[in-house]
Parts: structure tokens; sequence; C-alpha cells
């Protein structure tokens, strides 16, 4: 073997280690345009949720469903799964699921960091999953393996949009259908819409915060 040959073969064994090339590593590029348009639309879908978690006001209920909707057809189109799967999975979530789901969404585009927890500023995985479900009125650990054992297991078929999904070392949320996940996983990226490999999902567990 060529020195040259051994240089690749051995580039490629460091990629593979670390996920660069992988269906898994790869995070869905989004431009800043677009991550605004979502983080507008979670904006006002999350206010009004939370007038109806806060007041039961109907109405504010069925604007919510309305902008929900909408947001969810960017989403879906995004990601490339079915629109109207997402928004059916949204619209019998939980109110509780509702509002951490669309606290999540406004956080779109805030970077990656180690132990950060800041609004807007920073999140490591665990920091942003405790956030969103700290906007639902939810009070999680830090850590992902702390949150995972703090709440109760549920199995795919039956995990609800805004559910925590967890494999050693990472948690996020599940967007409601396929592989669909929110989440932010480590320097360099950040709060982004993502399609998990179908290899990983296997393998990975599903837990709800409210039970």
């Amino acid at each position: 073997m060529s020195r040259t040959t051994k240089l690749i073969a051995g580039l490629l064994v460091s990629l593979s280690l670390w996920g660069v090339g992988s269906a898994v590593a790869q995070a869905m590029p989004m431009g800043p345009a677009q991550e605004a348009i979502i983080r507008k639309g979670a904006v006002q879908a999350q206010q009004a949720v939370d007038t109806y978690a806060d007041k039961r006001d109907r109405d504010a209920y069925d604007l919510y469903l309305d902008l929900a909707d909408k947001l969810a057809v960017d989403v879906a189109n995004f990601l490339g799964v079915d629109v109207e799967q997402l928004q059916y999975a949204w619209r019998t979530a939980d109110v509780a699921h509702q509002r951490a789901l669309m606290a999540g969404l406004t956080q779109i585009g805030v970077p990656y960091k180690e132990n950060a927890t800041s609004e807007s500023i920073a999140f490591d995985c665990s920091g942003f999953v405790q956030f969103a479900w700290s906007s639902a009125g939810f009070v999680l650990p830090h850590g992902s393996n702390s949150q995972y054992a703090y709440s109760r297991r549920v199995t795919f078929k039956n995990a609800q949009a805004g559910d925590l999904m967890w494999r050693p070392g990472h948690v996020s949320m599940y967007l409601g259908v396929d592989g669909a996940i929110l989440q932010t996983a480590r320097t360099g990226r950040s709060v982004e819409l993502h399609n998990m490999d179908s290899r990983i999902l296997g393998w990975t567990r599903f837990a709800d915060p409210t039970a």
C-alpha cells in the first residue's frame, strides 16, 4: 500500500469514528432567513397555546391550531416528511407537549455550547430539552441520562410530538413522525431540525416528562 493510500485510509477511519460523512452526523443545512421564519411562526404559536393553557380561551387554542398547522408545513417541507401526518401529530399531542414543542422551535439556530442552558444564547442537548419543557411548566434535571431516568418510558408507537428521544450521551425532542427530531447535537451545530438515521432510531428510547 502506497503512502498516499495509507493516508487516505487513515483519514476515512478518522472520519468514520467521528461520524463525519454518515447520515447520522450530517445536519440538514438551514439558512438564517428560513430559521427566522420558523422562529417567528413558533413564537406566535407558543403565545397562542400558552394563552389557552393559562386562561382556557378556546379562541386562543383555535388560533394555535391554525398557526401550528402553518408552521408544520414549513417544518415538513424542510425535512421531507408528510405534511398532513406532521400536522396530525402536533394536533393530537396534549397541551403540555404542544407548549414544549413550540418553545423548542423558537430556539432554532441557537448555537450549541457544552453545559449551557441559556435561552436564545446557547444550549447543550439536555439544556435545550430542559428549557423547552420548563416553558410548559415541567422541571427536568440537566443531563440526558437524568432526564431519561426522570421521565416515563413510552414506545415509539405511543410517543407524542415533544417527547424525549434518548440514546446514551444524547437527548432530543421527537417531532411526531418517522425519525424527525428537534435537537442540538454538538459544538459547531445549533438547535436544528433533523432526520435521525434509521439504524440509530432503532435503538433510541422514548420518554414522556409529564408522566
